[in-house]
């Protein structure tokens, strides 16, 4: 119980000391202690994924380079989109070049290099699989890379999914040439109008980034926006499909 005492004629109580005192000590101790469990937590994350490093250098690597995908793209700044016409490349390009995506019917068709041909399906490449198709093409690196995908179901996870892939590619490839080509058109009118939406994403995309963008599909369309008859034959098709790779060269 506290006292009282008297003090210029008036009775005051004296207060009880504080049975807590603030320990210097024990701010230390708690900071310290939270610093080992976060650095613990995260040294778990690193060593459960397998690419935790690779991501780290890779980011740092793009970082000292100048920013990134960004800093990459600068060095394609100057494209022009859709790329036009050009005086027409040998042949020998096509095996000189990479081919990503809904190739497998093309790559037999014409002389491509079996080891620079990915028929992955862009809404299930993983990232991990992503680094592996560039690391691949490192050496020798190939005289550029065409990216051709027909309309997804999912726009928007495809989308995403080739921006991460072109991201990939100019990180890790340097200034080897990015070609994406259009999707083409089908008999299906419903379908068509899909596939406008597509192309105009990917459009957007290499105007962003600094990458090539190639409309094959104009050529191939009837006045209604359909596929022409003229090219409903196979070969006709991807023989048109070639020969506007050939014929559309910005590098």
């Amino acid at each position: 119980m506290a006292q009282k005492r008297r003090k210029h004629g008036k009775v005051e109580s004296t207060k009880g000391k504080p049975r807590l005192r603030f320990q210097p000590g024990v701010l230390v101790g708690i900071v310290a202690a939270s610093f080992v469990l976060c650095f613990a937590a995260y040294m778990v994350s690193a060593m459960s994924d397998d690419t935790y490093w690779e991501r780290e250098i890779v980011a740092e690597m793009e970082a000292e380079n100048g920013g990134g995908s960004a800093g990459k793209s600068g060095r394609h700044a100057n494209v022009t989109n859709p790329v036009p016409s050009s005086e027409r490349a040998d042949d020998s390009r096509i095996g000189a070049c990479a081919f990503i995506g809904d190739v497998a019917e093309f790559s037999t068709r014409f002389e491509t290099t079996p080891g620079l041909v990915f028929t992955d399906a862009v809404d299930s490449m993983s990232e991990s699989r992503m680094r592996s198709i560039a690391r691949s093409m490192k050496d020798p690196a190939p005289q550029a890379v065409y990216i051709w995908y027909q309309t997804p179901e999912d726009l928007e996870k495809a989308g995403d999914a080739v921006a991460e892939l072109t991201q990939t590619l100019t990180g890790q490839l340097g200034s080897v040439p990015v070609y994406i080509l259009t999707a083409t058109p089908t008999a299906d009118a419903e379908t068509n109008r899909k596939t406008d939406t597509w192309n105009a994403a990917l459009f957007s995309l290499a105007d962003e980034n600094g990458l090539h963008y190639v409309d094959i599909s104009t050529m191939l369309k009837a006045n209604d926006g359909t596929l022409s008859a003229s090219y409903t034959d196979t070969e006709v098709f991807y023989q048109t499909v070639y020969d506007q790779i050939l014929t559309h060269v910005a590098d």
